[in-house]
């Protein structure tokens, strides 16, 4: 039986997660204070998964889960945390602690998901330790549990995407925002002859290109008039802050570099560094077309929509100064009406089901 640990100075919140968890099939076991499960640590009890709020006496839940992997390294980690401890977040994603952070107040069903992911891919590991050993010399074995492990990369970093879309989205009403700019990212790659590795990474950069506002303020993200100079310094941050929490993800390295320039302009006039033409990462200014276009579309506090010949227009317009002229002939080459269904598809019709991301990638490379 798979045992798992959860810290908690709240006794309350330990006994429900107990049950949960126990009739999952799991054994529980449970400590109020980051010491005492330190001490259970010691004792040589192996665990698949330690999961720990942020917030303890003693030392927080970054410091624990630190502690906790120096003992049982081939544990896996998760740290509940509040958004307000975004940074503590960030930095223990970029130590390498943590397999998956999770947002306070947690959805029941994700948290399930996130455990039973993490119990997967400890059960994967072992096995493929165990295979190494054991079928070091038989060469096929070996090129298909790799084959395997790959691919469980690939879900977890799909995993992960979703997981910071889902916390970004707790935070704004723009839900459709990065599915719809996701969608026509990987429609103006693929008519610019981009290879499929790489369109993928825009895709995935694309998704997660504004994970970033989760550390803006409340305030500032949900104000329904035009932000002040300094609350609009405060807003262009979030590039930076989305470009920190993707840190120390190897397989999601090309995507933060997207991420961080997704602001850049063509003429330079952008941020957060300032560069321009081909100092800017491609698929960057890709992204730039494709969400300009999804802003001039839609309302906002302080201007409405326009229409989508006027928005075609506008971007067209602003080929080699704000955009990559490369991108905006790439764009005036997409018909309107097929540019606007692959913005229709990425996003669910009422009283649907929300579409797969494989499936809003299928309809966007059949409809080129």
């Amino acid at each position: 039986m798979d045992r798992l640990l959860f810290v908690d100075d709240e006794p309350f919140v330990l006994k429900a997660l107990k049950r949960t968890f126990e009739l999952e099939g799991y054994e529980v076991v449970t400590a109020t204070r980051p010491a005492e499960a330190l001490d259970i640590l010691g004792q040589g009890h192996q665990f698949v998964v330690i999961g720990s709020d942020y917030r303890m006496p003693e030392m927080d839940g970054a410091q624990f889960l630190q502690r906790a992997r120096e003992i049982t390294p081939q544990s896996y980690r998760l740290l509940i945390s509040a958004v307000e401890e975004f940074q503590a977040a960030v930095d223990s994603v970029n130590r390498g602690e943590i397999f998956r952070f999770i947002p306070k107040p947690w959805n029941h069903g994700d948290l399930l998901q996130i455990v039973r992911s993490a119990v997967d891919e400890y059960h994967l590991r072992r096995n493929y330790q165990e295979m190494t050993t054991l079928l070091h010399s038989k060469n096929a074995a070996l090129e298909s549990l790799n084959l395997s492990l790959e691919r469980r990369v690939h879900e977890r970093t799909r995993n992960l995407i979703d997981g910071l879309v889902a916390a970004l989205d707790q935070r704004g009403s723009e839900k459709t925002h990065s599915r719809k700019v996701a969608a026509w990212s990987l429609r103006l790659g693929q008519q610019m002859g981009i290879d499929k590795e790489a369109l993928a990474t825009i895709e995935g950069a694309a998704l997660i290109h504004d994970v970033g506002k989760i550390g803006i303020p409340d305030g500032i993200l949900g104000k329904r008039t035009k932000l002040t100079p300094e609350e609009w310094e405060q807003m262009k941050r979030h590039p930076e802050l989305g470009y920190r929490l993707l840190a120390g993800i190897p397989y999601l390295e090309e995507a933060r570099k997207i991420v961080i320039q997704h602001h850049e302009r063509w003429d330079g006039k952008g941020y957060p560094f300032g560069f321009s033409g081909d100092q800017i990462h491609p698929g960057a200014r890709i992204l730039h077309v494709a969400e300009a276009y999804e802003a001039i579309t839609n309302p906002r506090a302080f201007r409405d929509p326009r229409s989508p010949e006027s928005a075609r227009a506008e971007v067209l317009r602003c080929g080699g100064t704000q955009f990559d002229p490369a991108v905006t002939d790439a764009f005036a080459a997409i018909p309107l009406e097929e540019w606007d269904a692959v913005g229709r598809h990425a996003v669910p019709a009422p009283g649907t089901a929300e579409p797969t991301l494989a499936e809003i990638r299928s309809q966007v490379l059949s409809a080129a």
